[in-house]
């Protein structure tokens, strides 16, 4: 399957989300989405990279890569990549009713709104990076 499914499943989901669970969903699958997407892009344009080490979290690990790279493309990517990432966070693990992100509180609706902004600005910083949908099947390598 195509990464950017994910994407496109929790744009959708965040379009007609009526409940707290659906709006956290949301910001899930844009982020897996746009993790594989992004991971799929970066060993495109970078085939000899060393596989994404298993023992550090490779969500973390890909997003450092993009921002440690000396194209300030790829910076962005990562550090969208990163926002994004605790997004899915908040989401996913901080079940309180108001969430966190940066130094702001909100809830799962406005959570799900800035995931939705946050994941079309990585969507576009990931084609300028490197053009052109992953493949089916794309896979990341990890050591």
């Amino acid at each position: 399957m195509r990464p950017l499914e994910f994407y496109r499943l929790g744009v959708a989901i965040a379009q007609r989300a009526t409940t707290e669970s659906e709006q956290r969903t949301a910001v899930n699958r844009l982020y897996y989405g746009l993790h594989h997407e992004a991971c799929c892009r970066f060993f495109r344009r970078n085939p000899n990279a060393g596989p994404l080490r298993r023992n550090r979290s490779r969500h973390t690990e890909l997003c450092d890569r993009f921002r440690r790279a000396h194209n300030p493309d790829a910076r962005i990517v990562g550090r969208l990549l990163n926002n994004l990432r605790l997004l899915r966070n908040q989401s996913d693990y901080n079940l309180a009713p108001l969430l966190r992100y940066g130094n702001q509180r909100m809830n799962s609706r406005r959570l799900a709104a800035l995931g939705v902004g946050v994941a079309a600005e990585l969507l576009v910083a990931l084609e300028i990076y490197s053009p052109g949908e992953a493949e089916d099947g794309c896979i990341c390598p990890q050591a």
